[in-house]
């Protein structure tokens, strides 16, 4: 019987030469895409340095999709949307997490979906920005028209429909203020890190 290994394909990332065939419109280095990702529209996209995105992720960009460096997308999470999308440095998007640039109109006198001409639908369509540090939590959605500023966190399950403020911390549906982040320690570990030292506690 073989024993799995690393390179088992359900553990594959894609090779180098595999993304670079995909036409990003910029791609950094150390890049790993899993294989079993969904990428649509990669020429509208732009991809820093040391970026991990994990398997069954759908990437579907519409204007414009940009993730920063050092970004991690966990398992299952969607990025999709007729309106830009940006991931600053440092973000990040635990399991199932969901960022939605555009969505139909489910209660007004509207066709939904992309099967009808546009003439037909009312699209919320409005860019949305993780800004550098921010993170939301597994399973949350994040819609049209909304700002993680610096720093910000979302707990798990929430629901994201505006500005979150700048080092805060946040949770629920709609979400709301429960604490606020250690600033200061988080650019502190950022500093250590960009200086190659290996223990980020002061």
């Amino acid at each position: 019987m073989t024993t799995p290994t690393a390179t088992h394909r359900n553990a594959a990332f894609l090779s180098t030469d595999e993304l670079a065939a995909l036409g990003f419109a910029s791609l950094g280095t150390n890049v790993r895409i899993h294989a079993t990702c969904v990428l649509v529209n990669c020429q509208r996209m732009s991809i820093g340095n040391d970026v991990r995105i994990d398997p069954f992720c759908v990437l579907s960009a519409g204007e414009w999709m940009e993730i920063g460096s050092n970004v991690h997308i966990a398992a299952h999470c969607v990025l999709a949307g007729p309106a830009a999308i940006h991931l600053a440095d440092f973000a990040g998007m635990s399991h199932g997490a969901k960022i939605l640039s555009g969505a139909d109109d489910f209660v007004g006198p509207s066709l939904i979906g992309p099967t009808v001409p546009e003439a037909f639908r009312s699209v919320d369509a409005r860019p949305v920005r993780m800004e550098r540090h921010a993170v939301i939590g597994a399973g949350t959605l994040v819609l049209p028209g909304s700002v993680l500023e610096e720093g910000a966190t979302v707990g798990s399950l929430s629901l994201v429909k505006g500005p979150v403020a700048a080092w805060t911390v946040n949770a629920g549906c709609p979400t709301r203020r429960i604490g606020h982040r250690d600033r200061e320690g988080v650019l502190d570990a950022e500093r250590r890190f960009r200086k190659g030292e290996h223990d980020a506690r002061p």
